[in-house]
């Protein structure tokens, strides 16, 4: 009796860790890294490919494919642009520019970058990405390279939000 209760055991575990389960995390995370070798102000976003791909079918096309169509990939990519801005402690907006996006294991990558403004002492955010989709949705960013990492949540209705150094 041992013998099998281990065996249902293990087979469920390996049910639940090859994704046999899998559902939308409908979380994001984001960080942005204050790069003092290169002084650049890298961003890059991380999504669940599994969240990925029901959000293009919703947003672009119900036959929308993230894994294998370049087109795809580069729409979701430029949405995500679309919905992540930086503006100073002043409201002046900080230009990014699209360096690229891949997929990687179980991820969804988007990166970002511009040069890093000079004398700042803290930025304001607006990450939106998939809130318009899905209201659960909560997209954390972590700021790094300033002192301490600072940890901002975007969830329900949140705008904008502040992270000083």
């Amino acid at each position: 009796m041992i013998k099998y209760l281990q065996l249902i055991i293990t087979a469920a575990a390996m049910l639940i860790s090859t994704g046999a389960f899998a559902h939308q995390q409908k979380a994001a995370e984001t960080t942005v890294l204050f790069n003092k070798n290169s002084g650049q102000l890298e961003i890059m976003h991380r999504f669940y490919l599994h969240d990925t791909e029901h959000a293009v079918q919703s947003l672009f096309d119900k036959k929308a494919d993230i894994l294998n169509a370049k087109k795809t990939q580069q729409q979701f990519a430029d949405y995500v642009a679309k919905h992540f801005q930086l503006k100073t402690l002043g409201d002046k907006d900080i230009s990014l520019t699209n360096v690229g996006f891949e997929v990687e294991g179980k991820f969804f990558w988007v990166y970002q970058e511009t040069k890093t403004p000079s004398a700042i002492t803290g930025i304001k955010m607006y990450n939106g990405s998939l809130r318009d989709l899905w209201p659960a949705q909560v997209n954390m960013v972590n700021v790094e390279g300033k002192g301490k990492v600072r940890t901002l949540y975007f969830s329900h209705d949140d705008e904008w939000l502040v992270a000083r150094f």
